[in-house]
């Protein structure tokens, strides 16, 4: 089953959350692709108990399961909020907050404890595409996170490519770009991690997503699902875009 996620970044109040469930929730649509919304955290029990069809998933994870870190919220506490899903070194986590490939691989080891599914994000940014390095960057993303894993996955786990240089910029990466994307990626958990451990992997696209462009991008036969950043605010414009995806 299509997966397309919905990443609200810093926006929308409780009451806004609420009516955005509210405008979605009912849809028939929704039993034909997995929907996963990552509201702020201060809307997510809010919104556990109207989730219904939709997955709900934490904007980030600390790499602990408790103690003494004050601001942080582990796998267990978000799995106890209605969560089934947490994003993992987002491209402004990586900017604003330090995030980097080994506490990546200690947050996915965190929310696998939790019984919970990563989404791993990882892309090149504008320098790196313009050197020519977009594929070595994606693979050192990848590695890194996977060495430290002891090449062994825990659960399910989602990677989201994102390129960096596409993010809000409303020139998304082609389907073409994303495939290739896919397929490195692919390539490198077989590697690593044994053929069984395909079974156990998604592969998303995310960068100015629209309507418009699902139909390409679900096309690729190893993009499993896209992940929505501002696209996915707007209901009308989500629902629009869940059309596509399961008509695709």
């Amino acid at each position: 089953m299509a997966i397309l996620a919905a990443n609200w970044k810093m926006y929308k109040t409780i009451a806004e959350a609420r009516a955005w469930f509210g405008a979605v929730a009912g849809s028939p649509l929704l039993g034909r692709a997995q929907v996963v919304v990552f509201p702020p955290l201060t809307a997510l029990c809010a919104l556990r108990d109207h989730a219904g069809q939709i997955a709900l998933g934490a904007q980030d994870v600390a790499w602990a399961d408790e103690g003494a870190f004050t601001g942080m919220v582990s796998a267990g506490q978000l799995r106890d909020a209605g969560c089934r899903y947490a994003l993992v070194a987002h491209s402004e986590r990586r900017r604003y907050a330090g995030d980097n490939d080994e506490l990546a691989a200690r947050k996915i080891a965190a929310l696998w404890r939790a019984g919970l599914t990563p989404v791993y994000c990882v892309g090149e940014d504008a320098g790196e595409r313009g050197a020519g390095q977009g594929p070595a960057c994606i693979r050192a993303q990848v590695d890194t996170v996977l060495d430290a894993l002891s090449g062994v996955l825990g659960g399910e786990l989602v990677i989201a490519y994102e390129p960096v240089w596409a993010i809000g910029s409303g020139a998304p990466a082609t389907p073409a770009q994303a495939g290739d994307a896919a397929a490195l990626i692919r390539e490198r958990v077989r590697e690593r991690c044994g053929p069984q451990a395909l079974g156990h992997l998604s592969l998303l696209y995310g960068g100015s997503t629209s309507a418009a462009s699902v139909p390409g991008f679900m096309a690729e036969p190893l993009v499993d699902g896209l992940l929505v950043g501002s696209a996915s605010l707007d209901p009308s414009s989500f629902l629009a875009m869940l059309e596509v995806m399961v008509d695709a």
